[in-house]
């Protein structure tokens, strides 16, 4: 009788188990009746049109020639100071004015020592003809008149040096001059941009500073001045320096008013304009095979379109291939796939 237990035992608890699995839906049918939505897109279309290629350089202000207004009289003190940063001046203008009491004191013993050796000089000069002085004596007596008159004179110039003038006409971007301060043949009291010349100092990278010429055109942004500066290059030194590896460029600055030197400055340097169907940079997709963007079929359907980026800005690529009317998916690139289907956005009205 214990076989035949066991055997309706095992049916009972199969019969149970077929009635509890056939109530329920099997998992795989359920994933298999659920569909993805397509995603939502926006789309836009390739244009033709030209971009101009520039490239970006930082550098510095600075005067185109810098004069250095160093007193010509060592060890004087300045009384008076009349010029301040920031005025243009002219050529030959006081700048500043040095306790010339000493110096004053000297040319006036000179003067006298000079007006004495004259006196003499021109009496000996006249006795001469009747050879009434000998030659010897009035060559004697007119190397002294000489040498009283080049010291006086030397007298005389040093007065008028303590006036210390502009050499050349600019404004003045430094100055060192203060009242009571004693000069140096070594310091400069101002330093003056010539003409009111400022250009930029700019530091271009080896690769690029031979696509660089004489004369092409920039757009230069200081710091502390809201609009651009016009500006063309005007020199292109033929080194590259051995550390950093660039050359220096001069960009001549075309503006109204004075510029600071010295001061920060980011030149934009227009090297060609190219023309070709652009894209936004956003549609342009990358991975290892190339660059790529995803085009939209009439039936929603995205393919891959290969491209070939010939300059990219900012916010525009321009490519080679031409693209004509073509919808492009303009972003969500990373989230399609081959044949997906997308559902285009409207634009807004």
């Amino acid at each position: 009788m214990r076989p035949m237990v066991y055997a309706v035992t095992l049916l009972g608890t199969g019969l149970v188990l077929g009635l509890w699995l056939g109530g329920r839906p099997a998992k795989s049918a359920v994933t298999s009746n659920q569909t993805t939505p397509p995603l939502t897109v926006s789309v836009v279309e390739p244009e033709r049109k030209a971009l101009a290629d520039a490239i970006s350089v930082v550098g510095a202000t600075r005067s185109r020639e810098n004069v250095l207004v160093v007193p010509e009289l060592p060890g004087l003190q300045v009384q008076r100071v009349e010029a301040e940063v920031g005025d243009y001046v002219q050529a030959g203008q006081t700048l500043a004015v040095l306790d010339g009491k000493g110096v004053g004191i000297a040319r006036n013993e000179l003067r006298s020592d000079f007006e004495r050796t004259r006196g003499e000089y021109e009496r000996m000069r006249s006795l001469l003809p009747q050879q009434l002085v000998s030659l010897e004596s009035f060559k004697q007596k007119q190397a002294a008149f000489e040498v009283a008159r080049a010291r006086y004179e030397n007298a005389q110039l040093s007065v008028q040096r303590t006036n210390v003038v502009a050499p050349a006409a600019g404004f003045v971007y430094r100055r060192t001059a203060a009242i009571g301060t004693l000069t140096s043949d070594t310091v400069a009291l101002f330093e003056i941009a010539k003409d009111g010349e400022v250009e930029m100092d700019a530091s271009v990278p080896e690769a690029v500073v031979g696509r660089l010429k004489p004369g092409m055109v920039a757009s230069v942004k200081v710091a502390g001045r809201a609009d651009a500066i016009s500006g063309v290059i005007r020199l292109i030194t033929p080194n590259v320096d051995s550390v950093t590896r660039a050359s220096e460029v001069r960009i001549r600055l075309i503006a109204q008013g004075a510029i600071p030197v010295g001061i920060f400055a980011q030149a934009r340097i227009d090297l060609a304009q190219i023309e070709g169907w652009t894209i936004p940079r956003s549609a342009m997709q990358q991975d290892s095979i190339g660059s790529y963007v995803w085009r939209v079929d009439g039936k929603g359907l995205v393919t891959r379109l290969p491209i070939t980026p010939t300059l990219q800005t900012v916010d525009t690529v321009v490519v080679s291939e031409a693209l004509g009317k073509l919808r492009i998916v303009a972003k969500a690139g990373p989230f399609l796939r081959e044949n997906d289907k997308v559902l285009i956005a409207q634009a807004p009205r």
